[in-house]
């Protein structure tokens, strides 16, 4: 006869929630790395979210200015995080967004966004014009120019950095 004692059936629960539990978290994090190697766009939805409420110094939202200064106002805009961009402008140190305010990406406006300050950057000349406030008051935009990489959506899309006014002055052009 077994003099063992049977384990009891609160104990298999535990066990079998703590084993779901660990897979579900291992399967989480497939499909995490997943996105991230195939550049998919889910893994930076949460990023994306907080950039939408992004606001200029003022306090006016940044996805107003857009709809606003957009020529087809009506229309939702696509955000997302834009790996070719991180590719033509390597100068954003931060994560570059890409906005599109209509279906033939004629409103392309690019943007670096910087999480840590909650607050969005232009990253090309064309996009700095169309939002000057988003320029940090005593900053000025310096353009970098075209150079080896013409690959850019307009002919206007010029890589630019957001520099102190003092230092732009003292800089080589």
């Amino acid at each position: 006869m077994n003099s063992s004692t049977p384990i009891s059936p609160s104990w298999n629960r535990t066990r079998v929630s703590v084993i779901a539990g660990f897979v579900c978290v291992i399967f989480a994090v497939a499909i995490y790395w997943f996105g991230l190697v195939l550049e998919c766009e889910y893994p930076f939805w949460p990023t994306l979210w907080l950039a939408k409420q992004a606001k200029t110094g003022d306090g006016s939202r940044v996805t107003d200015l857009i709809r606003i200064r957009s020529d087809s106002s009506y229309l939702p805009q696509y955000w997302h995080h834009c790996t070719w961009c991180d590719v033509v402008y390597p100068h954003a140190p931060h994560m570059a967004i890409q906005v599109t305010g209509d279906v033939s990406k004629q409103n392309v406006y690019l943007f670096d966004w910087d999480l840590w300050h909650r607050r969005l950057l232009p990253i090309s000349v064309r996009t700095a014009q169309m939002f000057p406030e988003l320029i940090p008051p005593g900053y000025v935009v310096k353009p970098l120019g075209v150079g080896n990489n013409p690959q850019l959506y307009h002919s206007d899309d010029e890589p630019c950095l957001i520099v102190p006014a003092s230092a732009s002055m003292t800089a080589p052009p």
